[in-house]
C-alpha cells in the first residue's frame, strides 16, 4: 500500500535553513528533561539560602562595638542588607557564570565526538543555524532558570528583610550587568566548543578566566577596564544605588559586550569550515 505522506514546504530563510527544527531540538534538551527542574531548583536555593543567611542570621552575629564594618554601614541591620546585596551580585555572579561553563561544556564538544553534529548537518540545513540554535535555547533557560529565578528569590528576601520593597530600578541595573556578565561566559563556552574536540580546554580556559581574572586585574589594573572581572562588584554597586564612576563602569561593560559578539562571531566561523 502506497505510503500518503503530505509535505510542508519551509519558508525560513536560507542562511538560517533547519533553524527551528534545530531550536525545537535544543529547547527538548533543556525543557523535555529533568534538566529544567534541577537547574530551577538548585539555583534559588543555593543563592536564596546564602541572602537569606546573610539577611537572617547575620544581625544576630553582628557587633557594630567589635567590628567597624558594622558600626560604618549603620548598624546589625543595614550590615546585613549591604551583605545580602554583595553575596548575590558578586559571589552570584560568578557562581552562574561558573555553572553556564559547566552546563554548556560539552554541549557542541559531545555531539562532535558521538557523531550527533555530523548527522544533523548530513541534513538540510545551514551551520550557522546550529550554533545560534544552542545559542538562543541556552540563553533562554540560562537567564530564566541560573539568574531570573534566583533573582526573584533575592529581592523578595531583600524586601522582607528592609520591611520595604527594595528599590526595583536600582535592583534591574545591577541584574542587567549580571546578565552582560553571564552572556560572556555563555558565549565564550560556545565559542570554545566549536575550537577544541574535548573539554579539558574548555574548562582550562573559561574557568581560568573566572579563578584567575581578578587576580590578574589586580596585577595589570588596565585590563580590568576590557574584561568582565569587575562587573560583579558593579553589579553590587548599582543595585545598592551607591556611586559607580561611569568611566569604570561603562568601560568594562561595553569591553564585555563587545567580547561577547566577537566570541558568538569565532563560533560561527569556525563552525563553518569546520570538517564533517
Amino acid at each position: 500500500m502506497a505510503a500518503n505522506l503530505k509535505l510542508e514546504h519551509a519558508s525560513e530563510w536560507s542562511a538560517v535553513r533547519g533553524f527551528s527544527n534545530l531550536l525545537w531540538k535544543e529547547n527538548r534538551a533543556w525543557w523535555g528533561t529533568r534538566r529544567w527542574w534541577v537547574n530551577a531548583i538548585l539555583w534559588p536555593v543555593l543563592l536564596g539560602g546564602l541572602v537569606a543567611v546573610m539577611l537572617f542570621v547575620l544581625p544576630g552575629v553582628a557587633d557594630p562595638g567589635n567590628d567597624p564594618n558594622v558600626a560604618a554601614a549603620g548598624g546589625p541591620l543595614p550590615f546585613a542588607l549591604q551583605m545580602g546585596r554583595t553575596v548575590f551580585f558578586e559571589l552570584g555572579t560568578l557562581a552562574v557564570a561558573l555553572g553556564v561553563i559547566v552546563l554548556l561544556q560539552d554541549s557542541i564538544v559531545e555531539e562532535k565526538q558521538s557523531g550527533v553534529a555530523e548527522w544533523l548537518l548530513a541534513k538540510p540545513v545551514a551551520r550557522r543555524s546550529y550554533v545560534l540554535a544552542k545559542l538562543v535555547a541556552s540563553t533562554l533557560a540560562v537567564l530564566t532558570l541560573l539568574v531570573g529565578l534566583p533573582s526573584l528569590v533575592s529581592y523578595l528576601l531583600l524586601s522582607m528583610r528592609e520591611g520595604t520593597p527594595f528599590p526595583p530600578l536600582s535592583f534591574l541595573g545591577g541584574l542587567a550587568i549580571m546578565t552582560v556578565h553571564t552572556f560572556f561566559y555563555l558565549t565564550l563556552t560556545l565559542m570554545l566548543g566549536t575550537v577544541f574536540n574535548n573539554r579539558a580546554p574548555i574548562l582550562g580556559i573559561a574557568l581560568g578566566s573566572i579563578l584567575g581574572g581578578t587576580l590578574l586585574g589586580g596585577l595589570i589594573q588596565p585590563l580590568l577596564y576590557v574584561t568582565p572581572w569587575m562587573l560583579g562588584k558593579f553589579a553590587s554597586l548599582v543595585a545598592g544605588s551607591e556611586p559607580v564612576p561611569a568611566g569604570l563602569l561603562w568601560a568594562p561593560l561595553s569591553a564585555t559586550v563587545v567580547w561577547s559578539a566577537i566570541f558568538l562571531l569565532v563560533a560561527l566561523v569556525k563552525f563553518e569550515r569546520s570538517e564533517y
